[in-house]
């Protein structure tokens, strides 16, 4: 009859949530592109415990728009459409950040509930750093690849 005072959400046995801050996924976007923060953005949803219709539609949605990313690059690299190879860059931010107000509106609520019950944000240093290097190298490969076809 003791235990019937404790606390139930502190007990050991509660598999808590865990996501990094919501807000700092958008330089994630930013700087490391539409990739890293797919990456980034879908294992967030999955240790915010999201349903997993949402997390499948989130990773379908996100790649739709890396296919969209290079379909347009291929097109401007083919001359289909009339813009500067040098917009390059800006066109994969700008799908970057596209991703990220996707990921921004599937993972606020969660987010917020994730912080009412005493959660915490996880440092996002560690893994943007990687997961930056890794997108950065696929996104410079893949471009160069559709650019010289």
């Amino acid at each position: 009859m003791e235990n019937l005072y404790e606390p139930s959400l502190t007990s050991k046995d509660v598999d808590r949530t865990r996501s990094y801050e919501i807000s700092h996924l958008f330089f994630v976007a930013l700087f490391g592109g539409i990739l890293a923060i797919a990456a980034l953005g879908i294992q967030n949803a999955k240790w915010l415990k999201i349903e997993k219709k949402h997390i499948q539609l989130l990773t379908i949605i996100s790649i739709v728009l890396i296919i969209a990313k290079f379909a347009v690059v291929y097109a401007i690299g083919q001359q289909m459409l009339d813009i500067d190879k040098k917009y390059i860059k800006f066109i994969g931010r700008l799908f970057g950040a596209a991703c990220f107000f996707i990921f921004f509106t599937f993972l606020n609520k969660p987010y917020k509930e994730h912080l009412a019950v005493d959660g915490e944000a996880q440092p996002l240093k560690r893994s943007s750093i990687i997961v930056f290097i890794v997108s950065i190298i696929v996104d410079v490969t893949a471009t160069v690849f559709l650019l010289s076809l």
